[in-house]
């Protein structure tokens, strides 16, 4: 039999910021205890049943999760699609074979795995796996691409499932997501999680393969096909202008559910989410780039960009860029 990690690998902690501990030897308990941090999932148990001993320990800031977790004995999680985050999981001990998509890796304390939101996603853990599970909000990872850019991203992001994290910027992250734990565990203020939250994002898509990569160093946009490019460049040139999915089909050449099929492929998400998010974009340049006393207001803008409702825009934006947008019109 194997030997089990020490409860003392996940020590008990308490902090302002909000922090999940559970220690189980019931599957359903671990299965719904998990689920409830990270995303809904079926737990396989592959190894003998009365070694399940699971630990949990997440420790989450507003856009990242830093987990410890241990099963006791060899299972399979299955979590599907993400959807909402992306999950980047380190070996501490053991390791486990990830699937994300066509692609499958082993993973070890040298080579981690990412898992992206808009793929088909299982992992099987060897019995001794104890592993560190990072979780990272796809809007955050959005938000920094854009940032980068200076427009919404037109494609979901996509990393390369292996990571090499034995040394150089894969090392560097590891190191980041480590000092955020510690921050967390010693109740550090915002002036502190803020710029870990942001560098921890940053360094991962500067040290992980992705699809953009290369526009993140300066080289153009890739070729997209020919009805998927006309609707980009349709919203991209009027966002504002009252767009339907009907309009974006017909500009295409297109059926509405071809249109949708190519977006959900390309960019993982439909049309009219791509188009708000535009708006959003666009938005938010004002608000940032307003001059106090200039008498625009969160509504003039709001209305500028195709928002008819105030307080729905204000959600979304709260909700995309962490903060209210007379916040950013003050800032």
């Amino acid at each position: 039999m194997t030997d089990k990690p020490d409860k003392a690998d996940l020590p008990r902690i308490a902090s302002r910021w909000s922090t999940d501990v559970m220690l189980t030897t019931d599957r359903d308990e671990a299965q719904h205890g998990i689920s409830a941090v990270f995303s809904p999932h079926t737990l396989e148990v592959v190894g003998p049943s009365r070694d399940l001993d699971v630990a949990l320990r997440a420790r989450h800031t507003d856009s990242i999760t830093v987990a410890d977790i241990r099963h006791g004995t060899e299972v399979v999680v299955r979590p599907g699609r993400l959807g909402s985050y992306y999950e980047i999981n380190v070996p501490l001990r053991g390791y486990t074979l990830s699937k994300c998509g066509r692609e499958e890796i082993e993973s070890d304390p040298k080579y981690a795995a990412v898992l992206t939101p808009t793929e088909e996603s299982s992992m099987h853990w060897s019995a001794d796996c104890v592993q560190l599970a990072v979780k990272v909000s796809r809007s955050v990872v959005e938000r920094t691409v854009e940032g980068v850019l200076g427009y919404p991203p037109d494609e979901a992001v996509r990393f390369s499932v292996g990571f090499d994290i034995a040394s150089g910027p894969g090392r560097n992250w590891v190191r980041a997501v480590m000092l955020l734990g510690d921050a967390i565990d010693s109740d550090a203020p915002d002036l502190v999680m803020r710029p870990l939250e942001e560098l921890i994002v940053a360094q991962l898509l500067a040290a992980q393969p992705n699809n953009f990569s290369g526009r993140l160093t300066g080289d153009p946009r890739p070729v997209r096909p020919r009805l998927l490019s006309r609707v980009i460049d349709l919203i991209d040139s009027d966002p504002a202008a009252p767009h339907t999915v009907a309009d974006m089909a017909d500009a295409a050449g297109t059926s509405i559910r071809s249109l949708q099929a190519a977006f959900a492929e390309h960019l993982g998400l439909p049309p009219m989410e791509y188009l708000r998010r535009v708006r959003l974009a666009r938005a938010h340049q004002d608000l940032v780039a307003a001059v106090p006393g200039d008498g625009q207001s969160v509504a003039d803008i709001a209305f500028r960009w195709g928002f008819g409702h105030l307080s729905r825009f204000a959600a979304a934006y709260r909700e995309r860029y962490g903060q209210a947008p007379s916040q950013a019109l003050r800032s």
